[in-house]
């Protein structure tokens, strides 16, 4: 309802300007440029409707669902590096932070806004949706980019271009590293099987910053939260535990930031932090409560880090 009263105050102000800019003998280029001022406006409007239901299902979820809504934060802009927080601009933010436990892991999604002005006029915002699965321990960065964009992004990636003896995986995928030793280790058949299950493909996903992540252009909405949450903690669940030690006595450790403690609705995989189904997430199992693995994926010991 409310993008639809966005059109049309947008599409009423476009008319309205053009017929005083038509009627008040003003020429051709004095409606163009006013009709160009309409569609300014109505992007405006959009834009504002757009952000304001968005911040609205946040709300709302993080109420029925146990977990935080901050409605803004600068808490990661720099905690991240590579696109979309390589991307610099006079306000760099978050808006609309979700953080809760699904899987048993620590997870967060907000939008990504990056704002410039030049000349004192602010230019359309830069929008990304970012999701996150938190880990136990900082690991090196790693990326895994759809082969379909590899020419355009993996080369910005740096590092070396890691593959592996899976045929199919090495044609969907690039994997980006400065330690092929490091990559190998991390993309092991668990990993491989994971990601080339439906839902992974064409996500660009990062391990970076002791957490795994995924990013679009763009706001999305928590309709598809409990999907893009099956991916970075199943990403994240299966790092071999053999890379997490490793790190993990280097001193890489953040034990100290894991999840607190909680009633077992809250806390138990297959939970988003409610005690009943509520259609955010994949029933599986048919226990009444969403399940954040796949369909027929089992769930056990073989789905804690090696």
């Amino acid at each position: 309802m409310r993008g639809i009263m966005a059109m049309r105050v947008g599409a009423g102000a476009l008319g309205l300007l053009g017929v005083i800019a038509w009627h008040g003998g003003g020429t051709h280029l004095d409606v163009v440029l006013a009709l160009a001022g309409a569609v300014v406006i109505a992007v405006l409007v959009w834009e504002g409707v757009s952000r304001l239901r968005h911040g609205n299902e946040a709300a709302e979820f993080a109420a029925s669902h146990g977990w935080e809504h901050l409605p803004r934060t600068a808490a990661y802009s720099t905690r991240f590096s590579g696109a979309p927080f390589d991307a610099t601009g006079s306000s760099v933010r978050q808006e609309d932070v979700l953080r809760g436990v699904y899987g048993g892991l620590r997870c967060a999604t907000f939008t990504h806004v990056v704002e410039r002005q030049h000349d004192g006029e602010r230019s359309a915002a830069q929008l990304y949706q970012v999701t996150l699965a938190e880990l136990p321990v900082l690991l090196p960065r790693l990326d895994i980019v759809p082969e379909s964009l590899a020419h355009t992004v993996a080369q910005a990636l740096g590092g070396v271009d890691v593959e592996v003896e899976s045929h199919e995986f090495n044609r969907r995928w690039r994997v980006v590293t400065r330690d092929p030793r490091y990559g190998h280790d991390v993309i092991d058949p668990r990993m491989i099987e994971r990601l080339l299950q439906p839902d992974a493909q064409g996500r660009s996903i990062r391990i970076s910053g002791g957490a795994v992540l995924t990013w679009t252009a763009g706001r999305e909405g928590v309709g598809t939260l409990a999907k893009r949450l099956d991916v970075v903690v199943g990403v994240a669940r299966r790092i071999p535990a053999h890379v997490v030690r490793r790190f993990s006595e280097g001193g890489g450790s953040l034990v100290d930031d894991a999840p607190p403690a909680g009633p077992a609705w809250a806390t138990t995989p297959g939970v988003l932090n409610s005690r009943r189904y509520t259609g955010i997430g994949a029933d599986a199992d048919g226990d009444g409560v969403e399940d954040w693995r796949q369909p027929g994926e089992r769930l056990g010991s073989d789905d804690e880090p090696r």
